[in-house]
């Protein structure tokens, strides 16, 4: 028996334990935050102060930095954080550079696409490559957690969102603000996981939008889920789906906000050449795929210190919805009252996928156990407008891979960065 096979051995003993630990520890720490207040437990960063840790990242990098704050059509107030331009020799600063907004994936913030560096990381990258570098923080998360009139520490309605509201409400306001800052009619869109599922929500729901999109590269798209479902998301989806409802039940609606003592125990738990990290790698890569050679364990504590960054229960439950279901649309609260309220119809149709006109290039991996090669495959097919299917030359590429692979940049940027220059 080798080193992987007791690694990974220990990872089936140890992950539904954790699993249930963190679920029970969330409900906890949530029902300590609604007594005792938000400062016990969670923190935000509000707009563009000193605290900002994405402009603290992408600044002390060398590169420059704009926070910029929209108001949807329902007042929430979202950051969209900005490079401009790269620090490459011969970049040009002009507004006229191609624009590309990035949106990352579930429970994620900017700071998660940036923390690792220059030569690593997609948004510096592109910034090099001539691009206008855009960052969407979703509501919720620790970046986006303001609205016009309501409290999200106080009042439940903030959080009554899923990826639909995102979609519809949000990525508008958006586009409309970037299209307008840099006088263009078009960007290129971005997306990871939900990041690119919302997109192709809100393009079937929006039709109009698609001529301001000049592609879409969905990174690792989570749409379409007609596989078995493998064990270890069993084991989660298991807990996961009554524990979530009996959340709401008690009123708890924010999901893994960002705690920094919490991120304090993880990082000091599965810090680097610690007999636990190959645990703690292991319990991630049993719900992303099974090979973590890609992932830099260095720079774990650092990942613990950015990841998650929070969101609504409601859009968690939207994600299982999709999966369970594997039919692709709005999320139902189970409420026709609310339903109604949110869609004007009681059970609101399946997203018409043959709305999203505008090119769409969709990237996945083999070892990909969330969004696997038959799942993509059926957006392939349903999508009027797709570039095709482009698999991760690396065997084993998983989920995380995408967004923190050690290779990333040689196996899939190099390539998502050619696609998008035929189209600016």
């Amino acid at each position: 028996m080798t080193n992987k096979d007791v690694i990974r051995g220990l990872g089936w003993f140890v992950l539904p334990i954790s699993v249930y630990y963190i679920w029970m520890n969330f409900i906890g720490l949530a029902m300590l935050e609604l007594i005792f207040g938000p400062q016990l437990n969670s923190y935000h960063y509000e707009g563009d102060t000193r605290l900002n840790r994405t402009r603290i990242l992408i600044e002390g990098n060398g590169y420059p930095f704009e926070s910029h704050e929209v108001t949807s059509a329902s007042g929430y107030i979202l950051s969209l954080h900005r490079i401009p331009s790269g620090i490459k020799k011969g970049q040009a600063t002009s507004s006229k550079r191609p624009v590309v907004l990035i949106q990352h994936g579930l429970v994620a913030a900017s700071d998660a696409l940036v923390f690792r560096g220059p030569e690593v990381d997609l948004p510096y990258i592109l910034a090099d490559a001539g691009y206008d570098v855009w960052l969407s923080n979703m509501r919720g998360n620790v970046y986006s957690r303001k609205h016009q009139t309501l409290n999200p520490d106080r009042d439940s309605e903030y959080w009554e969102f899923s990826m639909h509201e995102i979609a519809v409400e949000d990525f508008p306001a958006m586009i409309d603000y970037i299209l307008n800052s840099t006088k263009q009619e078009e960007l290129n869109f971005l997306g990871y996981s939900i990041g690119s599922t919302t997109g192709l929500m809100f393009s079937s729901m929006l039709p109009e939008y698609n001529k301001k999109i000049k592609v879409h590269v969905a990174v690792a798209p989570f749409v379409y889920v007609n596989r078995t479902i493998p064990l270890s998301h069993k084991l989660l989806l298991v807990p996961g789906v009554p524990l979530s409802q009996t959340a709401i039940a008690n009123g708890i609606y924010n999901f893994l906000p960002r705690r920094p003592y919490m991120s304090k125990l993880l990082q000091m738990l599965c810090h680097d050449r610690t007999p636990i990290q190959a645990i703690c790698k292991s319990c991630i890569t049993f719900l992303v795929g099974e090979d973590n050679n890609q992932f830099n364990s260095t720079v774990f504590p650092h990942f613990l210190e950015f990841f998650p960054a929070g969101t609504s229960i409601y859009l968690v439950q939207h994600t299982f919805q999709l999966y369970l279901s594997g039919n692709f649309a709005p999320f139902d609260y189970g409420n026709e009252t609310i339903n109604q309220r949110k869609y004007k119809i009681a059970n609101p149709p399946p997203y018409n996928i043959s709305q999203v006109t505008h090119p769409v290039s969709l990237h996945y991996g083999s070892g990909d156990i969330m969004v696997a090669e038959e799942d993509v495959d059926i957006l392939n097919k349903k999508l009027p407008n797709s570039l095709g299917m482009f698999k991760v030359p690396y065997d084993s590429f998983n989920h995380m891979d995408f967004m923190w692979g050690t290779n990333t940049k040689k196996l899939v940027y190099d390539r998502l960065i050619s696609i998008m220059d035929k189209y600016n």
